[in-house]
């Protein structure tokens, strides 16, 4: 074995190198995609929450809370999100509440992503009571 360092170790600092940075990668697009999921779930929780609001005032209906978070999920989310929103009322602890729901696709590998999805609602207290 020479002083110089070249043995037989010579050349394993690039091949660590190139299976250490594979693993960053892979690490670092995993975090990427979950930072991606928590934003679209947040951003259409937040939507349809809005949707739940404007459904549930004295002088609109719930059709009109599905039409304004079926607008805002178009507007701020990619395509495929926003097609599948329903609203409806209901009685949450004796109370009428106005729902609003959104089916929305599982954002994995960026927006593009298998065929399952996620449900997110939204509640807001009716103000006619009705």
């Amino acid at each position: 074995m020479s002083r110089s360092g070249r043995g037989p170790d010579r050349g394993a600092a690039v091949a660590e190198f190139a299976l250490v940075s594979a693993l960053i990668a892979v690490l670092f697009l995993g975090a990427v995609q979950l930072g991606y999921a928590l934003h679209v779930r947040n951003t259409a929780t937040a939507h349809v929450i809005e949707g739940a609001r404007v459904g549930a005032r004295a002088d609109s209906t719930p059709g009109d809370g599905a039409a304004r978070a079926r607008e805002l999920l178009a507007t701020t989310l990619p395509g495929r999100y926003g097609t599948t929103v329903t609203a409806g009322r209901s009685v949450v602890g004796g109370v009428g509440v106005v729902q609003v729901s959104a089916e929305i696709p599982l954002p994995l590998l960026g927006p593009l992503g298998p065929p399952g999805s996620m449900r997110v609602t939204g509640q807001a207290y009716a103000e006619d009571q009705g």
